[in-house]
Order: structure tokens, then sequence, then C-alpha cells
């Protein structure tokens, strides 16, 4: 069992009783004795003022589904997609200031009819209309709906990046400031946004915006499911990309599952074997949770600055080792191009890292992860933080003034899947296998565990030409 005493059961989600936010997950609990109990639980929202949703799961005959659906029906009460769009157009016609109330959720061009304690934004422009992300208020909620908007660098290195990789068709998963800027800057790029903030329908048509919940592969209304699909078909999948910037406190099985549907779904609807493309933004720290639900995603070095987060920017009232937000990819890393100011190419890893990311001769790898330049340890055999130091009685490297103790391994083991051991320990394994795994990769391993490509063209190359 996790820290905290919670996991989850992400199988055949869609069959879970439904809350307003669609299939509910669910959850495990361990508690006093050790006794696991199972219930579900919103897959959205975990403060029950948001969602009070909640069922053990031996009292699952309590479900009352009729006044759950009664709840779904308000909840998606008064979203009209088509007529919002009919209106949007109207509005962007009328020569004249334009008001969206966020407390009715209404675009209009005459906000007197707003309640004065209403949350009015007054005279805005066409460029606003283009550009809600700029002008809406931000949602807070770090696990369902946290709005920390990309900064205009970061937008252009991304796009700048799907350009190099030659993609055309670029599904935006709660990620509207590039679908903004695809939309307005990009006319040889389209884009589709997956969102769960409703006011989203009052910018975009039923073409472009789908309301979507990432926790659950859940679509709000089925007419967005057909649009989302019809688009995961176009160029029969070719030059296809996915990017998504999940809120930091959701949790990873959950979210590999959902891409994994659509995976599947993109696969199997253009018929063909290779994978989606996708980039996925998350902290580096929870680079071992990444790859222990999706083993094929590497981390790069580039860092990801918000607009509207001082922790998240590289500038003097930012964190010290710049932002802490990374990308997560499943292409290889070799394709991928980082910008010169910051960043270097490294010819023993064959990939873009950042400046201060030392190639380390004993690990093989360029091994920095927070931003720093990492020292090697000849105790642990291998790189850590430069503030850390070995501890013999914890025989680790941790930081000076660390508590000693024994910490506990609680994620699953890479070979046989079970939890509390690492792959280097797994009792499956022989002598001999354990031996190979501890030993570095030399740069003829690498190459021989080369995958051939599948989409993009080879960087190295072009710009050694």
């Amino acid at each position: 069992m996790p820290k905290g005493g919670v996991d989850v059961i992400v199988n055949d989600i869609q069959n879970n009783p439904q809350c307003p936010h669609g299939p509910t997950i669910l959850f495990l609990k361990q508690i006093k004795g050790g006794e696991i109990k199972k219930y579900f639980s919103c897959s959205a929202c975990r403060d029950k003022k948001e969602c009070k949703f909640f069922l053990w799961m031996d009292q699952k005959n309590n479900y009352n589904k009729a006044t759950w659906d009664l709840e779904i029906m308000n909840f998606k009460k008064g979203i009209n997609h088509r007529q919002m769009f009919i209106n949007l157009n109207e509005i962007l016609e009328a020569n004249t200031k334009k008001w969206f109330c966020n407390t009715c959720n209404e675009l209009s061009v005459d906000g007197k009819k707003h309640n004065f304690s209403h949350l009015v934004l007054k005279g805005l422009t066409v460029d606003d209309l283009e550009r809600p992300s700029e002008i809406l208020p931000p949602l807070n909620d770090s696990k369902k709906e946290a709005q920390y908007h990309f900064s205009e660098s970061s937008v252009e290195v991304i796009i700048r990046i799907f350009k190099q990789l030659r993609y055309q068709y670029v599904i935006c998963v709660g990620t509207p400031r590039i679908h903004e800027y695809i939309k307005n800057k990009c006319p040889n790029l389209s884009s589709i946004l997956l969102d769960i903030d409703k006011r989203f329908h009052n910018f975009f048509g039923p073409l472009e915006f789908c309301w979507y919940n990432m926790f659950n592969n859940h679509f709000f209304f089925d007419e967005a499911q057909d649009v989302f699909e019809t688009y995961l078909q176009s160029n029969r999948g070719k030059g296809m990309v996915l990017i998504t910037d999940p809120p930091f406190g959701g949790r990873t099985e959950i979210l590999s599952a959902t891409f994994n549907r659509i995976n599947e779904s993109y696969k199997k609807l253009n018929d063909i074997k290779t994978d989606l493309p996708m980039f996925w933004i998350y902290p580096y720290f929870m680079e071992p949770q990444i790859v222990n639900v999706m083993p094929n995603f590497t981390m790069l070095d580039y860092k990801i600055e918000y607009d509207n987060h001082r922790s998240f920017q590289n500038s003097p009232k930012g964190r010290k080792h710049g932002s802490p937000i990374r990308l997560f990819t499943n292409l290889k890393p070799s394709l991928i191009e980082l910008p010169s100011k910051d960043y270097k190419y490294c010819d023993m890893c064959e990939r873009w890292v950042s400046k201060e990311n030392r190639h380390c001769g004993m690990c093989h790898a360029c091994t920095s992860k927070n931003g720093e330049t990492y020292t090697h340890c000849y105790v642990c055999m291998r790189c850590v933080k430069p503030s850390w130091k070995h501890c013999q009685t914890c025989n680790r490297c941790a930081q000076v003034d660390h508590t000693c103790k024994t910490l506990a391994f609680i994620k699953e083991c890479f070979n046989c899947k079970e939890k509390g051991h690492k792959k280097t320990n797994c009792p499956l394994l022989t002598i001999i296998d354990k031996q190979e795994i501890k030993k570095p990769l030399t740069k003829v391993d690498k190459q021989e565990k080369r995958k051939p490509l599948t989409y993009g063209i080879n960087l190295k190359k072009k710009l050694k030409t």
C-alpha cells in the first residue's frame, strides 16, 4: 500500500458508478488494524465541496442511479455548444465592447443584466476572446483543474519542436494556451482542445473544444466524443501528436490509463501499430512515478515556465535552479532539439541537455535532474545532488541534516510487478541477471537498444548538414 494508505484500481473504469464528472474511481484504503476497504469516489475532485460522491464497495447496491442521473443532468444544464458558438460569432461581429460573466458562464455585449455581485470581465476585445486563457480567472484545485498557463517562450519552444518533427495535428489535453497559439498563429497546424473547464464552450466551436475529464477519459457529451474520434482519424493518424499538462496533484496511475486508452483508440481507428506520439508535462521529481506506469517515456531537460506561478519561472523571484517542470515523451530524445541558448547537444547521450548537466563517465549519462550539476558518489555508484553527502549509517547519499532511517520501497518492481522491492532486488532474478542490471550501459549497448524511428526526422543529421 503506497504512502497515505490509499491505492487505486484503474481497470474497467467505465463500468464504475457515475457522478457528475463521469465514472468514479475505485480506491483502496488501509484502515486501523491493516484492513483494506474499497470505495468509489469522484475521479476529478478530492474536495467533497466540489463533488460529494462517496460509496463503499460493499454498499454498491445502494447506489441510487436515478438520483445521480439527475445530478448529472443539472451539472450539464445550460450548456448548448452549438448555440454558444453562434452567440460567439455574433458577438465577434458586434462593433462594441464584449462582456463575460464568470459567475453565469455567459458571453454577451450587455454586462448590465448581470447581478452586481457577479464576477464580470468588462470591455473585452476580439483579441481577448481569441485568447481566453489570458483573461479568465484561473481555477486552482491542484487535483482537478489547476490552471497554471505556459509562458509564451515555452509555448514557442513546444510549437517549434512540433514543426521540426513535422506534426500537423495536435491534441491538447488540458493545454489551452497551446491550442490558442496554434489557432491564432499557426495556419499550417490544426489542434483540438480537451479540457474540464466548461467556460471554453463560450470561446471555441464544437469542432475545436471537447468538454472532457482526463482522469477517467470521460466526454461530458456524446457529440464531443464523436468529434474527437473523427479528429483522431485526420490524415489516417499521420503527423499527429498529443500534449498534456495534468494537474500536478493527479495520480499517474489514473492518468496513464487515460493516455493508454487514447493510444488504443488512435491505433484501432487508423488501423496502425505505431503508438501516438505524446508529451506529458510534469515535475521532474515525478519521473519515477511516470516511468513506473509508462516505461517507454523519457524525461527531457527542457524547463517549462508558467506565467502565473512564481516557482515555475526562470526569474530573480523564481526558483533558484529554474522551473522544476519537465517534458516527458515516448519519442526518442535524440529527435528533439532544444534552444541552444540554454541547452547543448551531448554526443555521448545523443540528446539535448541543459548546459549545467555534465556527462558522467561512470554513469554513462548526463545525470542532472533538478537544474544543478550533480556529483558522482563512488560508494553508491551513482550521481547525486551536490548538497548531498554519503551517510554510512543509511548506506546512501542524503542531505547533511537528514534523519537516519531505513526507507521502505513502496512502488512496483519493474520485473515481477509486485510491490515492496526494486528490480535489482527482485527474488525472481538470478545473481547474473542482477549483475547485468547494475552494469553501466556502454555506447554500443545503447546503440543496440535503439528503436527504429516512427515519426519526425533525425535532428542530429539535420544539424550537421
